[in-house]
């Protein structure tokens, strides 16, 4: 095996493509610095051996690459932890939307009926969602769950969090179960 040039390293923002999605990325700069990532690994909201990428002030949330995929901090905020359960990777599967296109919005709800089918409903599956929700591009193709119900499932679950876009980071998709499997690029329209 050749040996990378430091070019070419494992770090490299040239592993990186751009998509150029975002509106204004000027007002997307990462905030998740190397303290951050530390605390995030002592959570155990990943598994032991997962490879976080150091903090980046240039590297963007839309940068899609074969070596490293984005996450939003927003998911292990509310108690979620990586692998995500089956639940919840059927959403993506079915939509073939990234991790980091998905609004906080969307991962509220995901785990909330995650949780509604754990105590009440065992049968609820991922497919009953276009029921009541559509998915929605809110620009820089990320996208959010729109009710199509005048009685939600989920109420107060429209608002997303602050500067929640800056809050990213970065790990390696071959330290990590499904990392491989994982969109490399953002979709631009969703499927329901």
């Amino acid at each position: 095996m050749a040996t990378r040039t430091r070019s070419q390293s494992a770090y490299s923002i040239s592993l990186f493509d751009k998509q150029n999605l975002l509106k204004e990325p000027s007002r997307e700069v990462c905030s998740f610095d190397n303290a951050d990532i530390v605390a995030l690994r002592a959570s155990g909201a990943f598994p032991a051996g997962t490879v976080f990428r150091p903090f980046d002030r240039e590297v963007r949330s839309d940068f899609c690459s074969d070596e490293w995929v984005c996450f939003f901090a927003y998911p292990f905020s509310i108690g979620l932890r990586y692998p995500f359960s089956p639940f919840i990777f059927r959403f993506f599967e079915l939509t073939g939307l990234s991790f980091a296109q998905t609004m906080p919005m969307v991962w509220h709800v995901l785990a909330t009926l995650e949780q509604i089918k754990a105590r009440h409903m065992p049968d609820l599956c991922i497919e009953d969602l276009p029921m009541v929700y559509r998915l929605r591009s809110h620009g820089s193709s990320r996208f959010l769950l729109f009710s199509i119900s005048k009685n939600p499932l989920i109420l107060k679950a429209t608002k997303n969090e602050d500067k929640w876009t800056r809050i990213f980071f970065f790990v390696k998709r071959d330290s990590f179960d499904r990392g491989s499997d994982l969109p490399k690029r953002w979709i631009t329209s969703g499927r329901t």
